[in-house]
């Protein structure tokens, strides 16, 4: 039965304009949007054709009170021809760089605001942000590579927007390293650059290969941290924008690898292309997909059959996830989840200063979802008033009535953590236990032990024999067993658990051999996108 409310909503919607709906979802439908584009435009009426169709992230900007910025500093990466009035915008200090291109007039796609797609012919850049981002790509026709470059950093770049012609705004630079494509869920940036994809990226990045992570879905963050992962071998990608056999063509006689970490029906052309063009096709086993939690209306139990039996090799993160492969006829690969050595070797650096004093019985992961215990953790809060329990992690759907002693410090960047997990006294993992968590390799708890700190969790079985992990059915139990165990050697998790020794088998199945390390990783920064209010969006020059 319809609720009324619910009724009165559809019978209503066909009557409202869809530029007025646009409108009213102004800020929704520009959260997957992270760059801040300011787009010269001194005709009205097209001004009001880009307000009304582009994300809250976009600005019209008049050119005609700019003057000319001093030339010296500016590098000019152009097909040819002249490209008059576009470095007027870089008088602006704001403005990393300006990019003249061709773009269809901005209409709404499915009702919703949208970015318009770039064929950039020219692009003008401060030389200092040009050295940021890698320098130009190589190859005859580097723009597209220059324009991803400068998105994924997060720079500000000004737009003069060009009629449609014949530009192109694919890459096709030539790539450089042996390629490896991450089908990913979300973006890097989601959980604070946590997530296991996010994690293999770096790691391969930082061992000479040439990464681009493709994500279905956009980050569900309320919160964006505005983290940046810059380095010219990592490219990123919303899988409307990958076009497989343009990659391959990028690779030359290359054949790469292809981590599938999401059994999606979307990724199944993309695989069977890249499979089809020699690449090795490695399904990454990392959840119980089936629990419609986590799969949703999206997950097919064929699908997934079907990846595990065509899949050059199948990876599981737990033990319960290699038996699910094994049913279907397959042997996988044990690759539990592990820790970034490089953030979680990193010197010891001040206390954060919203990190209360004292024992702290602490958490960091997501807070949301039917496998998360709220009694459990209220219950060791409750039996340990003395100690506080720190959460991290963007609170959603937290009830009410949970002890004062539980504290939520909110979403954190993966390279943050390190500051608060050292100074737990323990970690906990307050998962209920199911077939779907026994199905999880917790990657928090291997840096709850790179940090030094005894874990307390209930008794999963991808937590068998774990060196300092104290577990049992309750919780609470668990927590105190932890408390009275020593402080573990940070070294020697990090050593037993990096992202090194886990690709080690995961290359080995597709008779790859894993490079050493360069000793040149992903830079990341923290460069936010503005959202702006209505009348912020119209800038005068």
């Amino acid at each position: 039965m319809t609720r009324p409310g619910v009724a009165v909503k559809r019978a209503l919607r066909p009557l409202i304009p869809d530029r007025v709906m646009a409108q009213y979802r102004l800020h929704q439908h520009s959260r997957a949007a992270r760059v801040n584009v300011d787009v010269a435009i001194d005709d009205a009426t097209e001004r009001r054709r880009w307000l009304a169709a582009t994300p809250d992230t976009y600005r019209m900007i008049t050119t005609s009170g700019l003057s000319e910025p001093a030339a010296e500093d500016l590098v000019v990466v152009s097909k040819g021809g002249d490209v008059p009035g576009a470095t007027r915008l870089l008088s602006r200090s704001d403005i990393a760089a300006v990019v003249v291109g061709e773009v269809p007039t901005p209409r709404l796609a499915d009702r919703l605001r949208n970015e318009p797609v770039i064929a950039p012919t020219a692009i003008i850049v401060r030389s200092a942000v040009l050295d940021d981002v890698g320098g130009v790509p190589v190859g005859p026709s580097p723009l597209p590579g220059l324009l991803a470059r400068l998105r994924d950093a997060g720079y500000r770049i000004g737009l003069v927007p060009m009629p449609p012609a014949h530009a192109d705004a694919k890459r096709t630079d030539p790539i450089e390293g042996d390629p490896v494509v991450i089908l990913a869920s979300v973006p890097m940036h989601d959980i604070g650059g946590g997530s296991r994809g996010a994690q293999l990226a770096l790691e391969l990045v930082e061992r000479g290969h040439h990464v681009t992570y493709v994500h279905l879905y956009p980050s569900y963050e309320q919160v964006d941290l505005g983290l940046r992962f810059i380095h010219p071998r990592l490219e990123q990608a919303r899988f409307d924008d990958f076009d497989g056999a343009r990659h391959v063509a990028r690779t030359g006689s290359r054949h790469g690898i292809v981590i599938l970490e999401i059994p999606a029906p979307q990724y199944l052309g993309a695989v069977t292309g890249l499979q089809n063009a020699g690449w090795s096709v490695v399904y990454d086993m990392i959840d119980a997909w089936s629990d419609p939690a986590l799969g949703g209306d999206w997950y097919d139990a064929g699908l997934e059959r079907h990846y595990v039996e065509t899949a050059e090799a199948v990876t599981a993160s737990a033990e319960d996830l290699a038996a699910h492969a094994t049913a279907a006829g397959r042997d996988a690969v044990l690759v539990p989840n592990a820790v970034n050595a490089t953030v979680f070797a990193s010197a010891e650096s001040e206390r954060p200063a919203d990190l209360p004093e004292g024992r702290i019985i602490g958490y960091h992961g997501s807070l949301y979802g039917d496998w998360f215990d709220w009694d459990a953790l209220a219950a060791v809060a409750r039996h340990n008033p003395e100690a506080t329990v720190v959460m991290i992690g963007e609170a959603r759907g937290v009830p009410n009535g949970l002890p004062g002693n539980i504290v939520f410090l909110g979403l954190k960047a993966q390279q943050d953590l390190p500051a608060y997990l050292s100074r737990f006294d323990v970690g906990m993992v307050p998962f209920a236990v199911s077939e779907t968590t026994h199905a999880v390799s917790p990657l928090k708890v291997y840096e709850y032990l790179a940090s030094g700190v005894p874990v307390a969790a209930p008794p999963l079985r991808a937590l068998d024999g774990l060196d300092g992990v104290y577990t049992g059915h309750n919780l609470t139990a668990a927590v105190a067993a932890a408390l009275e165990a020593p402080r573990l050697d940070p070294a020697v998790a990090l050593e037993r658990h990096s992202w090194g020794q886990r690709l080690d088998p995961m290359f080995s199945a597709v008779s790859r051999q894993l490079a050493a390390p360069t000793g040149s990783g992903v830079r990341i920064e923290r460069r936010s996108a503005v959202h702006y209010g209505r009348r912020q969006r119209r800038v005068a020059g």
